[in-house]
């Protein structure tokens, strides 16, 4: 009989079968089971195609719950004996008087000793037969619950976020309310879509461990499919409380509480309308308040940044404002994190001789966001300006909680800088507008400055004015310090005749280390510096080490001026300095050069030559006999 039932495609029994035989066969089971009365009392009447083979003889109990927790009931056929054939399940149970089975009966045994609805009832209240309803109810067998619609809905929630983001990006940017919403909806849909997996992957499982149990079966693949279910609800846990939760809140702050993490930025116009300074956190608005500047300061070609950085999406706006402008950058202190996105965007991208540019990768919420290389808003950027690969991989490969600040050598070799200036060509920015007072306090902590406060009080107020006026009117840098290197130079050369020996000595020894590093660059401008017409030209060749050096040297001649005694007859001294450089080969003529009152520019590098062979001999005199000299040229 059941090589007959496993032949059938639609589960009907053959014609030649008979309603006798049937009869016959049945009761050949239940002889051959003995009393035929299972431990309820309940008959082993009832048999079973599930669609593929047939299970019985069975009581009513082991039936209703096959049926209930067959993924698809609607296959099912049910005979016993007094049927003339196999029959649905809305056959079989249908209302009373409709079936030779007095379904009356059965609903009343069934509910009785279950309390649950038949299996035709629960049938008749799905209202729904879409996928999503039947995988949540568990319909569909453990092995598709688990491991078709796991994929599925996997790459599906993939594809969903991606084509959210976009879209979210290419309607409102990365605004604040934008992101806001975007969070929402990808941990409300992230949260909804794992929910609706696991609970499928439950009931089915559990549907598969009843069926499996009525049989006398072990499900061991179910029950560890309830495991992995267990183990999802603690995983999404985890995943709300370390993620969802964060950057939510994160998202909130920045669209209703003004992102408070970053600084707040200040934007200004400098240098006659010719240059522009954002100071301050690369936060959201930034981009929008420049781009109203700009179209009201139409002169604007430079844009200083002096930024610890911030939201890399406004970094990524503030990138496109600065190109599509075709602006240059600079920087003149720091420019870090977010705010490297908008100087590479510079046509010249100009950095100030000791100033630093920082990378790394981004952040949100805590989350460091490791770099795929293959995309990403930074890498994008970073490549868009012809910044080398090796390069932007070393960038975004640091840590968030770390910074790479790489040397002017590394910067410049990468193409991430176009050039390095001293930054005598632009104002003077980096610290927003300062008060008079600010400036007050900062300059005290330059020793020069401190010694011209406490021995020239007025003159240090000039100063003050210098600076503090000249910074909020954005006056060049060169030109501000053109103006108090002036007078801090004219302090000097009234204390030298006053200073201590140590001090002149270290002075010459200066002059000619100074003097030495410009000729090497430009004779024109040694021989303006040597003669005292304007140290101005000179200036960008005088190594920085060397102007610290003056500073600290500056402060120490104005505080050790005092009243000297009349100074000792130097022409045995100069005697002695014109035989030691007629023996190096300096003429007549040379000495001549140096009191001329014009000289051609063909001789600028004899002049140079001359001065510095000079004060080289100066120096090489014993230190009481040189400071006596120099005492001399100056008073």
């Amino acid at each position: 009989m059941k090589e007959v039932i496993r032949s059938q495609a639609r589960g009907s029994l053959p014609a030649a079968w008979s309603r006798l035989e049937l009869r016959a066969e049945l009761q050949r089971i239940r002889r051959s089971l003995g009393s035929g009365l299972p431990g309820g009392g309940e008959m082993t009447e009832w048999y079973l195609w599930d669609g593929n083979s047939q299970r019985g003889p069975m009581n009513r109990t082991e039936l209703y719950h096959r049926i209930q927790y067959h993924p698809t009931p609607s296959v099912v056929r049910v005979w016993r004996d007094g049927f003339a054939d196999w029959k649905t399940v809305e056959e079989v149970f249908d209302a009373a008087g409709k079936s030779s089975l007095e379904p009356a009966t059965f609903e009343r045994a069934h509910e009785a000793s279950t309390k649950t609805e038949l299996p035709h009832e629960a049938l008749k209240k799905t209202k729904y037969q879409n996928f999503v309803a039947q995988n949540w109810r568990g319909e569909y067998p453990l092995w598709v619950s688990y491991w078709v619609f796991g994929f599925l809905s996997n790459a599906f929630a993939v594809v969903v976020i991606a084509l959210v983001g976009a879209y979210s990006e290419a309607k409102a940017g990365y605004g604040p309310i934008g992101i806001l919403l975007f969070y929402i909806f990808l941990w409300s849909f992230i949260a909804s879509l794992t929910i609706w997996q696991l609970v499928g992957i439950w009931r089915s499982a559990q549907r598969r461990i009843t069926e499996r149990s009525s049989m006398g079966k072990r499900a061991p693949w179910a029950g560890l499919a309830k495991l992995m279910v267990c183990l999802g609800y603690l995983q999404l846990f985890g995943l709300v409380i370390r993620s969802a939760i964060p950057q939510i809140a994160e998202a909130t702050s920045i669209a209703f509480m003004d992102d408070p993490k970053i600084p707040s930025y200040s934007i200004r116009v400098m240098s006659n309308g010719s240059e522009a300074e954002i100071a301050g956190g690369i936060k959201f608005g930034l981009s929008s308040d420049f781009e109203k500047i700009l179209n009201a300061s139409r002169g604007v070609r430079t844009v200083h940044l002096n930024s610890i950085g911030g939201r890399i999406g406004e970094g990524e706006k503030l990138s496109s404002l600065i190109k599509s402008r075709g602006l240059d950058t600079y920087v003149d202190t720091n420019c870090l994190s977010a705010c490297t996105l908008a100087f590479v965007a510079g046509r010249q991208r100009i950095l100030k001789r000791g100033a630093q540019l920082g990378f790394h990768r981004g952040s949100f919420a805590g989350e460091d966001q490791v770099d795929d290389r293959t995309s990403g808003i930074e890498r994008s950027i970073y490549k868009a300006a012809g910044i080398s690969n090796a390069f932007i991989d070393q960038a975004l490969a640091t840590k968030n909680t770390n910074i790479w600040k790489p040397s002017e050598a590394e910067l410049v070799s990468a193409g991430v800088i176009t050039s390095i200036s001293e930054g005598d060509e632009f104002a003077l920015a980096g610290f927003g507008v300062k008060s008079r007072a600010d400036w007050d306090k900062g300059l005290q902590d330059v020793a020069v400055y401190g010694a011209i406060k406490e021995k020239y009080p007025k003159t240090y107020d000039e100063i003050l004015d210098i600076f503090s006026k000249g910074t909020e009117q954005g006056v060049p840098q060169g030109e501000l310090t053109g103006q108090v290197r002036a007078k801090v130079n004219g302090l000097v050369k009234k204390s030298l005749p006053y200073a201590d020996d140590k001090a002149l000595v270290d002075f010459g020894r200066l002059i000619v280390d100074q003097y030495r590093a410009v000729q090497l660059q430009d004779p024109a401008a040694c021989y303006s510096f040597a003669s005292g017409a304007s140290d101005t030209a000179a200036l960008p060749f005088i190594p920085k080490a060397l102007k610290d050096r003056e500073i600290e040297l500056d402060a120490i001649i104005i505080k050790s001026a005092r009243k000297r005694d009349a100074a000792a007859k130097t022409d045995p001294l100069w005697e002695k300095i014109r035989a030691n450089l007629g023996q190096k080969g300096f003429t007549t003529s040379d000495w001549h050069l140096m009191t001329a009152k014009s000289v051609t520019s063909t001789d600028y590098a004899r002049y140079c030559r001359m001065v510095i062979a000079v004060y080289q001999e100066i120096t090489n005199l014993p230190p009481n006999e040189a400071a006596t000299v120099i005492r001399e040229m100056f008073s």
